[in-house]
């Protein structure tokens, strides 16, 4: 049966009269167009959505008035209860997290609210997980984003800055890449491109290489490229017009309490909030960027509140900001290895000091000793250019935390 592609549907809209209404705290709106009932959660100038559907037998939420904080709602059936600014079920503890709806909100002060359907298309068509032999995966890592995956005979490439600068000059590579890795791009059977930002598809723009088979992949749809192969690629629930990530399956997967346990790979590149927040856990490898600081601002604006200080506060928080919801995500989703990446990029052109200087970003290792504390059973791995990972043998292997480059070793 073909699978149908991926569809974000808005199933609740308030104009901006309705969005000024909303009151600090927990509202229930109901839908005029399909008379479901959601409950959108305001907190300051954020929101946050879900069904009101409880998670256990589907009953429906009601304020739950013992909470003095507002910010829990009580199921009208069996008494569960969500803490909706953390979207977990407190009664019963740690029992399940709520499925969340994307709030997009508009130019003209309105908001809708966003499902995407189907919310798991990586459930779709399960395989028997079968075993991997020495040297049949390895996961390369050449510069920033771009990693080489050999996946039996094939080679897979993701995202090739591999020379000059993005953006103009405003960003250069970190990590000067293995001296073969244009050779090896060439020779690459698929090359995957998150995006359309200059970090990610650089040298595509500049070579000379003719790409004869551009596919554009519809969301959440396997796409088979062999007997063991297949991928698929699932939107950005803040981004859908910008940003994609992509799921690796190999070898097949099979589905047991609910986690996958097959030979997944998973790379949310930049995504802001990859699938809408939903995406499969007890995945073998998971990727993803750690650094922050991509933007102009503050660095850019003078005059008013863009004092130093200013800027060296905001910037410190979102760093901070950026470093939990990662961990968080990876306590979340449970990886059995993760991989910060996509970050290692410098402002290094002289007229850009300033912004080097200013502009802190989070390291790898930062990152990696937060999961470690939140999640300590997945193994963490900051790779240099070239280092390789054998997937097999690493999954054999639950003696390290930190996965050592001398074990899987520089090509």
């Amino acid at each position: 049966k073909k699978m149908a592609s991926q569809k974000a549907q808005v199933v609740l809209f308030l104009d901006a009269k309705a969005v000024d209404s909303l009151q600090e705290g927990i509202n229930f709106k109901r839908s005029p167009v399909n008379d479901k009932s959601y409950i959108i959660y305001k907190n300051r100038s954020s929101f946050k959505a879900c069904k009101n559907q409880c998670k256990h037998q589907g009953g429906l939420f009601i304020k739950d008035i013992e909470d003095l904080d507002g910010r829990t709602v009580k199921c009208t059936k069996h008494n569960w209860k969500l803490n909706l600014l953390t979207m977990k079920y407190i009664n019963p503890p740690d029992s399940f997290i709520q499925d969340e709806l994307e709030v997009e909100l508009l130019d003209d002060g309105g908001l809708q609210l966003v499902e995407l359907n189907p919310p798991d298309p990586w459930m779709a068509d399960p395989r028997e997980c079968l075993v991997l032999k020495e040297g049949e995966v390895k996961v390369t890592y050449l510069t920033h984003a771009c990693m080489e995956l050999q996946l039996g005979e094939r080679r897979f490439m993701f995202d090739p800055w591999l020379i000059g600068p993005a953006f103009a000059r405003g960003w250069w590579l970190f990590h000067e890449p293995p001296a073969d890795a244009l050779d090896r791009l060439c020779a690459a059977d698929l090359i995957y491109i998150s995006h359309m930002h200059s970090d990610h598809l650089r040298y595509l723009e500049q070579s000379q290489v003719k790409l004869t088979n551009i596919n554009v992949v519809p969301f959440g749809v396997w796409k088979n490229v062999d007997e063991h192969l297949r991928f698929m690629i699932l939107m950005d629930g803040i981004h859908p017009e910008l940003d994609t990530c992509i799921i690796i399956d190999y070898k097949g997967h099979h589905f047991k309490a609910l986690t996958f346990a097959g030979h997944m790979i998973l790379n949310t590149v930049d995504c802001t909030r990859p699938n809408g927040g939903r995406l499969p856990k007890g995945v073998d490898l998971m990727m993803s960027d750690f650094a922050g600081g991509a933007s102009g601002f503050p660095m850019t604006f003078y005059g008013g509140k863009y004092s130093d200080s200013w800027k060296a506060h905001f910037i410190k928080k979102e760093r901070k900001r950026l470093l939990s919801y990662k961990a968080e995500l990876v306590k979340t989703l449970e990886p059995r290895i993760f991989c910060p990446f996509a970050g290692y990029f410098v402002e290094a052109h002289p007229s850009d000091r300033y912004i080097r200087d200013t502009n802190i970003k989070n390291s790898a290792e930062d990152l990696n000793a937060l999961i470690n504390i939140l999640r300590p059973d997945t193994v963490t791995w900051t790779p240099q250019p070239g280092s390789v990972l054998d997937l097999g043998l690493c999954l054999r292997d639950h003696t390290n935390r930190l996965v050592p480059q001398t074990l899987y070793g520089p090509t």
